[in-house]
């Protein structure tokens, strides 16, 4: 029998879609570092005035950016969306930044809604809270990212909400992520389905 404090997690789903980016980046970011070192390799170490040349200094220059560049895909590569409940209330990490603990007794609504796109359509699952987070964590700027892109794509439908995450980041279904929520969920909050 499973405890009242112990976390039910909401699966992940593989993050194909930000490897095959992380592999195309990784790709072109090779291919430009040999060509760098291909364009550069006949030039001298020192100039005739016996200072050092700076075009030999490029190669590493380009390593450097493009390991740097690979941090932008790697982050969020380990530090993916997260989404938890038990009876005290839900941890949810919409994006790469820190994970949020907020009590079920500051949760007003929780609300699925699904948005219908050129190719394909995008869910989201929602949370609104209370405007008094007193043992929660108030979602800030960088934790409201994926809210941002949900608010644009319905065109202001969830602007009363306060975090959001992208149902394709988890397995089960959008409709099965929503009961697993609501089961842990408890009365006062509204559980709103807009997924078809």
């Amino acid at each position: 029998m499973r405890r009242k404090t112990e976390w039910i997690t909401i699966r992940r789903r593989t993050p194909l879609r930000r490897l095959s980016t992380l592999a195309a980046y990784s790709f072109a970011m090779v291919c430009v570092v040999l060509f760098t070192v291909w364009l550069t390799d006949t030039e001298p170490r020192h100039l005739d005035s016996q200072q050092t040349n700076p075009v030999t200094a490029l190669p590493p220059f380009i390593m450097t950016l493009a390991a740097i560049g690979a941090l932008f895909f790697l982050v969020p590569l380990l530090r993916r969306p997260l989404l938890q409940a038990n009876h005290f209330g839900v941890k949810i990490r919409p994006s790469f930044t820190k994970t949020l603990v907020i009590p079920w007794s500051n949760i007003e609504e929780i609300a699925a809604i699904t948005v219908s796109g050129g190719r394909r359509s995008v869910s989201y699952l929602l949370l609104a809270t209370d405007t008094y987070l007193g043992l929660g964590d108030r979602p800030r700027f960088s934790d409201r990212s994926v809210l941002r892109e949900a608010n644009r794509a319905t065109e202001g439908l969830v602007a009363g909400f306060d975090v959001a995450i992208r149902c394709e980041d988890f397995h089960p279904s959008p409709d099965k992520q929503l009961a697993q929520l609501a089961s842990y969920a408890p009365g006062h909050v509204r559980i709103v389905d807009r997924l078809s």
